[in-house]
């Protein structure tokens, strides 16, 4: 790319922009460049401006798994990638394709329209299709690696784009390597997905199947998502918040006998390795819930979610985290995980340097 040709891509970026619109907290930092990336060819052409002006990229879907807690330099993308694409198969099953861009449960609603199994258990989570793999989304039994069989990505330093198996992607417990080490140099672009024209339903979490006929169809199960995730999670265009806000801790059986014996009324699921602790019962028994300060709370209906309430600074939810860390790990002796990335890339490294 000629000098020229850099020149102007750097004219048309915009400057100093806000990013509270850009994630679901609304925290109000800003972006140093700014551009909205809405096919892979500009893209590309971002990535290559970036990589010849020496600039951090960091690229952005829905921003509902953000905390932004400061002014983010370089170029800040936002991913506006769309398409979906299906083909159905003759043993059943069917191949769908999304643009990364696509919101994630707009993407479900269509599936379940079409009356393929899969993603239904996943309603109501909000963000965008590229942005599900990177955090491993999710929700009553089922997780999206489940059905992820390909990754599409762009190589931020070369600008290749390519597929990848969804098996190499290190997928684990709301987590996989686009969150470590590959979330400066992999952009995912598309996501693959394997659903079925007909499968067995997951209704044996969240207690799904007490509020179903005994046999339920699709829709009524995704119906069913909806309206018990509108119950308990505020929406994040009338309250700010990114969600589940703590991972839900696994311990040893030992850990969690020992816990049972002091709290009989611990809720926790088996898993391999031990016991997933509820995060949200940890914090609730704790007495958090519904507690507001300093313009940001813990939602009175979900101990797991921390609210804005008015504030356009991170400091004082970082606060909040903080001292709920402080006081789950004092009672129970179990440390809470932050659920939602942290951004800048500098507050990154200086948490994980902190003792």
């Amino acid at each position: 790319m000629t000098d020229d040709a850099l020149q102007a891509i750097e004219a048309s970026l915009q400057k100093q922009v806000s990013l509270a619109s850009y994630n679901t907290f609304r925290f109000d930092y800003p972006a140093e460049y700014f551009a909205v990336a809405d096919s892979l060819e500009y893209l590309a052409t971002l990535l290559q401006w970036a990589n010849a002006a020496d600039q951090p990229v960091t690229m952005i879907g829905g921003g509902s798994n953000l905390l932004i807690c400061g002014a983010i330099s370089g170029l800040v993308i936002i991913n506006r990638l769309k398409g979906i694409d299906a083909v159905e198969h003759s043993n059943g099953s069917v191949t769908v394709t999304a643009s990364a861009g696509e919101n994630w449960h707009q993407l479900v609603r269509y599936t379940v329209e079409q009356g393929w199994h899969g993603i239904e258990n996943l309603a109501l989570i909000p963000g965008t299709a590229g942005a599900a793999p990177v955090q491993n989304i999710g929700a009553y039994g089922v997780e999206v690696k489940d059905v992820l069989t390909r990754i599409q990505v762009i190589n931020t330093h070369n600008g290749s784009v390519f597929w990848m198996d969804a098996n190499e992607c290190g997928f684990a417990y709301r987590d996989s390597f686009f969150k470590q080490q590959w979330k400066s140099t992999l952009l995912i672009t598309a996501i693959e997905l394997t659903l079925h024209k007909e499968s067995e339903l997951t209704l044996e979490y969240g207690g799904l199947s007490a509020h179903l006929s005994e046999k339920p169809s699709l829709q009524e199960v995704f119906e069913l998502v909806c309206r018990v995730r509108s119950e308990k999670l505020p929406d994040p265009s009338e309250l700010p918040n990114a969600g589940s806000f703590f991972k839900n801790p696994v311990v040893s059986q030992t850990a969690y006998e020992n816990l049972k014996t002091r709290f009989e009324n611990l809720v926790a699921f088996p898993v391999a390795g031990g016991m997933k602790l509820a995060a949200g019962w940890l914090i609730d028994h704790a007495g958090w819930k519904g507690k507001v300060r300093d313009r940001v709370g813990v939602y009175d209906k979900q101990a797991l979610v921390l609210v804005n309430y008015s504030d356009i600074s991170a400091a004082g939810l970082l606060a909040l985290e903080s001292d709920i860390k402080a006081s789950v790990f004092e009672r129970y002796g179990v440390l809470l995980e932050r659920e939602p990335v942290l951004l800048p890339e500098s507050a990154r490294k200086l948490e994980l340097e902190q003792p």
